[in-house]
């Protein structure tokens, strides 16, 4: 959970389960560089998912069977994501002289008080570092349980192994790495809501933000990129990358660009990736979509 296996991580298969789609993605690495094993993207039903979490399992099962058989993918162990909207990231300090038992059992002591659910129906993983003199740091990533018990059920009906659970932000700071502009700003239009995805100069998530609007009109996604842009000063993105199903709306990139003063253009992740044997036109036209699914597959080859 939210970890890697000992083994090439980098050869799993990217699956992003969205609001209205499944998205697979699977890499290799050949002599010229990583190259686009498989993709594929299919609908699923209207309320299937909801907010990231899986509501109708046998759909989105189903959905994802269609999309691995159609992929050309070969991998059945699967990097998984949840939203960073619903995750709990926190560092604590312990004394140094605790052992891994003892750090394991007062993290739920300490992390009780950040986690806005019982501690008992979370998630937790953690990794430790120096922190002070005399102490060590305890930083934790916390979830609902039942969002990563849908995930495993979904994959168990399909088929497939979840190997790792990632954070969205994470999959896209991975895609983001591997194309320096500066600093950026991811926005996922999905046909349901928004994600604004920010991210520090060093690179690294800074905050994520999703809103679900009553009408996806222009000026209400305006208000919502401009209290984003607004929410830390001094951090305003050099560029802000479109992606998710509505990043190609005719005329948005340019709207936004003139109204937030912020160079706006639709994202490709695979930018930087050899383009497969067959089929790199449609992949070219759909890779808007793939940014999380190709972050997760990049897991090791990063």
């Amino acid at each position: 959970m939210f970890g890697r296996s000992g083994w090439d991580a980098g050869s799993l298969l990217g699956v992003e389960i969205a609001s209205c789609a499944v998205r697979v993605l699977q890499l290799e690495r050949r002599e010229e560089g990583l190259r686009v094993r498989g993709w594929a993207v299919e609908p699923l039903p209207r309320g299937a998912v909801a907010d990231g979490r899986v509501i109708d399992h046998e759909a989105v099962a189903a959905a994802l069977m269609r999309a691995f058989a159609r992929s050309g993918a070969s991998r059945r162990e699967v990097a998984l994501a949840v939203p960073a909207s619903v995750v709990i990231q926190h560092a604590v300090a312990m004394p140094s002289e605790l052992d891994d038992d003892e750090i394991d059992e007062r993290l739920r002591d300490e992390a009780e008080q950040f986690i806005p659910f019982a501690v008992e129906e979370a998630a937790l993983d953690y990794q430790v570092s120096a922190g002070a003199p005399g102490f060590l740091s305890v930083a934790f990533t916390a979830c609902r349980q039942e969002w990563l018990d849908g995930m495993e059920a979904v994959m168990d009906l399909a088929g497939l192994r979840a190997r790792i659970v990632d954070i969205d932000s994470h999959a896209w700071q991975r895609v983001l790495n591997r194309k320096p502009t500066g600093l950026a700003a991811v926005l996922q239009l999905e046909v349901d809501g928004w994600v604004f995805q920010a991210f520090a100069k060093d690179g690294t998530p800074s905050f994520s933000e999703r809103h679900v609007p009553l009408e996806p009109q222009l000026e209400r996604l305006v208000e919502f990129v401009d209290l984003c842009l607004l929410r830390e000063p001094g951090a305003m993105p050099d560029q802000l990358w479109l992606a998710g199903a509505r990043a190609g709306w005719d005329g948005l990139a340019g709207q936004l660009r003139q109204r937030l003063g912020v160079v706006t253009q639709p994202f490709d992740p695979l930018a930087t990736l050899l383009e497969p044997q067959q089929g790199a036109a449609d992949l070219r036209q759909a890779a808007p979509m793939l940014g999380v699914a190709c972050g997760l597959a990049l897991r090791g080859y990063a």
